[in-house]
């Protein structure tokens, strides 16, 4: 395949498709980024996180399965009118050597309620307008502790590619007559980059891919929020992520996992956006904003469709 331009006018981002790219001879070793330590003092064990307030928690106080806490060190606060938030921290697990994609899909499921509960709470404060959800998996996506968890980021602040993008959305909407996610689900259906579905929800490799195997998980109908899913969409959710992350970790890939929610919008349409890191970005995409993607989206939805 040669190289292509592909455009998401939506997103408004731009991807070179280069599969070639990935032969490329190497003068220098990419050099290792350190993972996180494994620590016997894990600060989200649970032995450490007795005295530590708990947000919201799913089981006991001494049998939690999930546990919510504050992040200790902020980039947001509800004290700075300069920087004005909550930063949060959803510990996924008790047990310190186990991933999101070892876990039982109940409980992946569990851990997407937790995500609600929270952004129903923080949205409860009227100056909030943005929540991100994410979570960084291995050093090179940005994690520094090993302890399976994600963080919860809700900010006065609303980005401004946000706001554009829904801009764009609704103008999308306005032309075509369709909102352009409920669109995009037609048009993927069952096409080179569809991975599967299930009743509630789509998953598929977007067709202007940033990410080696970047996939997309979303909602048939249109939400804004996650808090509005129900039992049975969340344990739908929580399969087609385990289904994702299963095949992820048979790469041995850092990744994220991100969705946002522009609380004052009900427009926008939810998805979960899940971004594997094997390639470093370097002074073409940095300079040029031009993100050259090594894997084809195609061949990235054909290896999620099979099963490991």
């Amino acid at each position: 395949m040669r190289s292509e331009i592909r455009l998401d006018e939506i997103h408004d981002r731009a991807v070179i498709i280069a599969p070639g790219r990935s032969q490329r001879p190497h003068d220098f070793h990419r050099e290792a980024v350190a993972e996180p330590t494994l620590k016997a003092s894990c600060v989200f064990c649970p032995e450490n996180l007795r005295g530590v307030k708990s947000l919201t928690r799913v089981g006991s106080a001494r049998h939690w399965r999930v546990n919510v806490i504050r992040n200790i060190f902020p980039v947001v606060s509800p004290k700075n009118p300069k920087a004005y938030g909550y930063q949060e921290v959803v510990v996924d697990t008790p047990e310190h050597n186990v991933e999101m994609s070892e876990l039982p899909v109940s409980h992946v499921a569990d851990i997407l309620g937790v995500y609600g509960t929270r952004s129903r709470a923080l949205m409860k404060d009227p100056k909030i307008g943005y929540i991100l959800i994410f979570k960084n998996r291995g050093g090179r996506a940005g994690a520094s502790i090993a302890h399976s968890h994600s963080q919860i980021f809700a900010s006065e602040f609303i980005p401004p590619h946000i706001n554009s993008k829904l801009v764009r959305a609704q103008a999308y909407r306005i032309t075509h007559g369709i909102s352009y996610y409920q669109h995009l689900i037609q048009l993927e259906r069952g096409g080179p980059r569809w991975i599967t579905e299930t009743k509630d929800f789509v998953a598929f490799t977007p067709y202007a891919s940033s990410y080696n195997y970047e996939a997309w998980i979303m909602p048939k109908r249109q939400i804004d929020n996650i808090a509005l899913l129900g039992r049975a969409e969340r344990m739908q959710m929580a399969r087609l992520l385990q289904r994702l992350l299963a095949r992820v970790s048979t790469l041995e890939l850092p990744y994220n996992l991100y969705l946002h929610q522009n609380v004052r919008d009900r427009r926008e349409h939810l998805y979960l956006r899940m971004a594997p890191r094997r390639d470093v970005w370097a002074g073409l995409e940095l300079g040029s904003r031009l993100i050259v993607n090594t894997i084809a989206p195609e061949a990235a939805a054909k290896f999620y469709r099979t099963r490991s």
